[in-house]
């Protein structure tokens, strides 16, 4: 036992050797530049994205100004499919949620198109 003793004390006493390695990233000193045809999609994509962009704006800035009439009876809202059959309503409460949701829908898509809007 005492060997074993001895063993330890004298593992112990040895400083632990440990090794830092530093490694340097090299930095490109060129950067790649797109070729022509690229660069002209990337500006038709922008260009395409602002049109989105403004159109949404507009329908927004044309649903700000429409109001719902005080006694509640002027407002009204159609929808019609691609066959021509129609839905029609007056109801208030009906004509304030589906006004909600198209401005909340709106500001979603605003927000998406303007993070899409990049340099």
């Amino acid at each position: 036992m005492n060997n074993t003793a001895k063993n330890i004390n004298a593992e112990s006493k040895e400083p632990a050797k440990t090794s830092l390695e530093v490694v340097k990233k090299e930095e490109k000193g060129v950067v790649e530049i797109p070729s022509l045809e690229k660069r002209i999609q990337k500006v038709k994509d922008l260009s395409m994205l602002i049109e989105k962009w403004r159109k949404l704006t507009d329908t927004q800035r044309n649903l700000q100004t429409s109001s719902l009439g005080a006694d509640g009876m002027r407002a009204t809202v159609f929808l019609r499919d691609a066959s021509g059959k129609e839905f029609k309503t007056s109801n208030t409460p009906v004509v304030s949620a589906v006004m909600d949701e198209i401005k909340s829908t709106l500001d979603e898509k605003i927000k998406e198109v303007e993070n899409l809007i990049k340099f």
